[in-house]
């Protein structure tokens, strides 16, 4: 990779890894999780709205609603909010780390689509060991309900992957993003004032989510898919394992989060098992999927 590939992939890497940073200083902040997942959404699909009228989105979204629909609660409106009310018993460091399982639920999704067990040792191996990773940081203090949020969440992403790869192989990424955060934004309003108040917050709360929207959701899925255009989809696969170290070390730095043996374990126990699991497989090629992180982190 170039000058320009290494600055765009590091880019991806710490605008997909500071998105927990972001979402803890809201909470302190006083803003309520689901507010946070609206406001982030509502601000990157305002920044990405020339991306949705040049690209003719309102047409995709009118042909292909109900798909569209479908997407944008599975990739948008149930992991932003999962990892906005796991925010509230979790550090962000360890919200980035539990993410990092979404390629080993991406092949177990993929297996049940397809309905073929994996064809090699190593892959079982992957989801095992991955899984076992996170047994290991289940056993960080208070990390049970959270973390088990935070797993739909990853869960909810790799569904959200694998439709995204049967259905809109033949539309432009961005044009889907946009299209898919323009009917997110209404669901999770309604939803936020239905739940929640008008927060009370200060500036610091507001513009963490701002933050979050505009560079970490609008920014990150612009400079992912420039990325993509200049590296293999494979290398730029890598940010699955960069993120987490950015957010973990983003966590600990600005935010004093501790980072213990359990973590350090269990985040070495996912790296390994993501990778075992997302070897090239059949029954992967046969779907075709495309296994890329994703931005919400």
């Amino acid at each position: 990779m170039n000058a320009r590939t290494w600055l765009l992939f590091g880019g991806v890497s710490v605008l997909w890894g500071v998105p927990y940073l972001f979402i803890e200083i809201a909470l302190r902040e006083g803003v309520g999780p689901i507010t946070i997942a609206t406001g982030r959404v509502v601000v990157a699909a305002a920044a990405l709205l020339p991306v949705a009228l040049s690209g003719n989105s309102f047409q995709l979204i009118r042909l292909r609603f109900w798909r569209l629909a479908a997407l944008a609660v599975v990739e948008v409106v149930i992991p932003f909010s999962m990892i906005s009310l796991g925010g509230l018993t979790i550090s962000s460091g360890l919200s980035g780390i539990i993410i990092a399982t979404e390629p080993i639920f991406v092949l177990l999704i993929i297996t049940v689509m397809s309905r073929r067990a994996p064809t090699s040792a190593a892959v079982v191996l992957g989801v095992a060991v991955g899984f076992g990773g996170v047994v290991v940081l289940l056993g960080v203090d208070g990390s049970g309900p959270g973390a088990a949020l935070l797993l739909v969440a990853s869960a909810s992403y790799a569904l959200g992957a694998v439709l995204v790869g049967r259905w809109f192989s033949d539309v432009p990424p961005l044009r889907v993003v946009s299209s898919m955060l323009l009917l997110a934004a209404p669901v999770l309003i309604v939803i936020a004032v239905s739940v929640e108040s008008v927060p009370a917050t200060t500036w610091t709360g507001f513009g963490a989510v701002a933050a979050l929207g505009l560079a970490c959701t609008a920014g990150g899925f612009w400079t992912f898919f420039t990325l993509i255009a200049h590296a293999d989809a494979t290398r730029a696969a890598l940010i699955t394992y960069v993120a987490p170290i950015v957010a973990v070390a983003a966590g600990a730095v600005l935010l004093d989060e501790q980072i213990g043996a359990r973590i350090l374990i269990g985040i070495a126990l996912i790296f390994v098992g993501a990778a075992l699991a997302t070897r090239r497989t059949e029954q992967a090629a046969s779907t075709g999927a495309v296994v890329e992180p994703e931005p919400n982190r």
